[in-house]
């Protein structure tokens, strides 16, 4: 409802804090995040009554916050060392956000702080949307291919499907301008606590679940996204460019009557002062 998969997870992240007792009534949800998780936790958290508080680095597009906003948010946005413009992964963007959230949470009883970069419930959110492709896919399931931002997509409907399609290919994504590529073995940002990094990335790529991650260029997201667009109707942002992108490509690589499945992480909306494939 609030324009991308990150429903799921929010939806997840705050039942599983709820029933942990992690999460009680008056208490305030917060989270670092670039854009969707942090619009996904505006929608369901203030539904479900609680205040909720999204910590942003200075920089990204005004229509997210503008959203974030109008599901009732409070979003703070940080002035970063270096650069948050040029940065293009999640991991490099947000480790000064979550440095705050983490303080935060340790100075206030009342706070409850996400971290979807390392909660499970991201992850088990997306074994329930592996189930669903499997139950509305007729056919075998050859190869599902999703860009990674802090990993729960991928890994989650990689474990689905290797429960019924153990040959499947699972193939990852990732802008080709990122600053540490975790196809290059950079599951963290290096010299930062893992306290703020690593999580659900590092834990899927030591899991051997990954065949492979491959990059993609700024220009190819966005020439597909644009295709989506106007050829298909589909109304949907970059890093939906980059997956139809790579699934088109393994598609030829496999060869006819195969299945090649990925996801559309989100609407376009977000997307409309600045075309740049971020994860």
């Amino acid at each position: 409802p609030s324009g991308s998969l990150k429903d799921r997870i929010a939806l997840e992240m705050i039942r599983g804090a709820e029933e942990k007792g992690l999460l009680k009534p008056g208490y305030t949800i917060i989270e670092a995040s670039t854009g969707n998780t942090g619009t996904a936790l505006s929608f369901v958290g203030t539904q479900l009554g609680y205040n909720v508080e999204i910590y942003m680095p200075e920089g990204m597009t005004p229509e997210r916050i503008k959203i974030m906003e109008a599901y009732g948010a409070k979003v703070h946005e940080l002035e970063l060392e270096g650069d948050a413009n040029g940065a293009v992964a999640g991991a490099e963007v947000e480790i000064g956000t979550r440095v705050k959230c983490l303080e935060i949470e340790k100075n206030n009883s009342d706070v409850w702080w996400a971290r979807q970069f390392s909660n499970s419930a991201n992850t088990r959110a997306h074994v329930k949307t592996g189930r669903e492709i499997i139950r509305q896919l007729a056919e075998s399931v050859d190869a599902f291919v999703a860009s990674i931002g802090v990993g729960g997509t991928l890994y989650g409907v990689a474990k689905a499907l290797r429960e019924d399609y153990p040959n499947v290919t699972i193939v990852g994504l990732e802008p080709d301008s990122a600053r540490y590529p975790i196809s290059e073995g950079f599951y963290c940002v290096p010299g930062v606590d893992k306290s703020v990094c690593g999580g659900i990335i590092e834990e899927m790529m030591n899991s051997g679940i990954v065949d492979r991650v491959v990059k993609v260029s700024n220009s190819e997201a966005v020439s597909m996204s644009d295709r989506l667009v106007r050829e298909e109707g589909l109304f949907c942002g970059i890093s939906s460019g980059a997956n139809v992108f790579m699934a088109c490509k393994l598609a030829e690589e496999l060869g006819d009557d195969k299945n090649v499945v990925t996801v559309l992480p989100d609407h376009r909306d977000r997307y409309l002062s600045e075309k740049k494939y971020t994860t």
